[in-house]
């Protein structure tokens, strides 16, 4: 037989043969409550008994109720698993956010990827931009120097002639640091800067001259104003044939300051190689004076590549950066570079927001799941106890109809067995005093 202890709830198994005498009372583990038995009519069909939960019947009138021998009894077990609590919150989750984190992972990844271009296609042109800022520059010196080797005073050869055109037109151009004459060994012929005749013999451009070109170029730093500064020299000619070359010695100071402008955040740089991959310009005024190398760079290879696109690298600080490479007429390397963090801060920013705005909506989704499943369960538990106060004799139960759907016919069903064990228990006691 079944024994509920009437303060906590928890349920024993009983055997009937154990109680001595009429009735027995017994402890109950969980609240120490003691509860009182009173053993079955055994002239009442097992059965009849099993039906109702004799343990509840009430006992004869008059008859006193004795402590009895100990009993054998043992605790139920308590349900082990999921409620239906847990299940109706957990149905509920499922529908209310399976949509939403679909939604989720397919927005994050639609706004990587516009991130993404959109940081591809502005890195692009700005890269296109400022290469065509760097070969206008590039051609206004050379258009400057052919204007000027082929005014009279250069064709004279006349040192005083040259010197005096060289120095006006240093004062109008003043990134143009030193202007001079050589000839076609390399020796000054004159010079802007009323400094010593020097001898350029070993440079480049004095070679290129002597093999006939008509422009060459050159990076170096400068034999006497040990900076470094970009050599343009173009042939002076008189009475048609190569007398020597002018040179203009170009500060990179107005290149710096053209490219060097455009900045993208706290770390976002331009920088400028030219053809060996010595640097030109950067942020690094140290690489300048060093000139150096960077022809192993991963933008510089890919300008030569002709990678247009974004290049994933780690740049000279070893930082995570991205960046974009053009190749210049001149065949120098503008690198384009955005710090990686930086560049997708947007990105991160709104995906921060994101996952925050859904952890409160799965939050909240919780808190609305629980109060919704306890609004169901809650009835169903009220019927279930009572079911099962019914299905052990207490037969006095209180069942009230809280709502008119499902859980309202099963609060009639459970009152009409009520009635009927009721009934069925009125039977068997005439029965049997009978």
């Amino acid at each position: 037989m079944i024994v509920i202890c009437e303060k906590c709830g928890l349920k024993y198994k009983v055997d009937p043969s154990k109680i001595h005498g009429d009735s027995a009372r017994l402890t109950c583990k969980g609240c120490a409550h003691v509860i009182s038995i009173n053993k079955p009519d055994v002239t009442v069909a097992p059965s009849a008994l099993d039906s109702v939960g004799g343990s509840h019947l009430p006992p004869p009138r008059n008859q006193p109720v004795s402590d009895g021998a100990p009993l054998d009894y043992s605790p139920q077990k308590k349900r082990i698993g999921l409620g239906l609590t847990g299940k109706v919150v957990i149905m509920l989750l499922l529908v209310s956010l399976l949509p939403g984190i679909a939604y989720f992972v397919l927005s994050s990844r639609q706004t990587s990827q516009n991130v993404y271009d959109e940081t591809s296609r502005t890195g692009q042109l700005t890269a296109d931009y400022l290469t065509q800022q760097v070969n206008e520059w590039v051609a206004k010196n050379v258009r400057l120097l052919t204007l000027t080797a082929g005014l009279p005073e250069m064709s004279s050869m006349d040192r005083a002639s040259q010197e005096l055109l060289m120095k006006d037109v240093q004062r109008q151009y003043p990134w143009i640091y030193l202007i001079h004459v050589v000839d076609l060994n390399g020796m000054d012929v004159a010079r802007s800067d009323d400094g010593p005749l020097t001898d350029y013999g070993s440079r480049k451009y004095v070679k290129d001259i002597q093999e006939g070109k008509e422009i060459s170029f050159e990076n170096v730093i400068g034999l006497t104003s040990k900076k470094p500064g970009l050599m343009i020299v173009t042939p002076i000619k008189k009475d048609g044939q190569v007398a020597g070359g002018l040179v203009f010695a170009i500060s990179f100071e107005q290149l710096t300051r053209i490219v060097i402008d455009w900045r993208h955040g706290q770390m976002g740089s331009v920088f400028i190689a030219d053809k060996e991959g010595k640097i030109i310009v950067h942020k690094n005024e140290q690489f300048i004076k060093e000139q150096k190398n960077f022809s192993d760079y991963a933008l510089v290879m890919a300008a030569q590549k002709k990678n247009t696109g974004l290049v994933a690298f780690k740049d000279s600080s070893n930082e995570e950066t991205i960046g974009f490479a053009r190749s210049t007429e001149l065949g120098w390397t503008v690198g384009l570079e955005i710090n990686k963090k930086e560049a997708y801060a947007a990105l991160k920013k709104s995906q921060t927001g994101s996952i925050i705005l859904f952890g409160a909506t799965v939050f909240g989704t919780i808190i609305s799941a629980f109060f919704a499943s306890r609004a169901i369960v809650a009835p169903i538990r009220r019927l279930t106890e009572a079911a099962d106060r019914i299905s052990v004799g207490e037969l006095s139960v209180q069942i009230v109809r809280t709502s008119q759907d499902e859980i309202g016919d099963l609060a009639d069903a459970i009152t009409r067995m009520q009635d009927s064990i009721r009934l069925s228990i009125e039977r068997i006691r005439r029965k049997t005093n009978g």
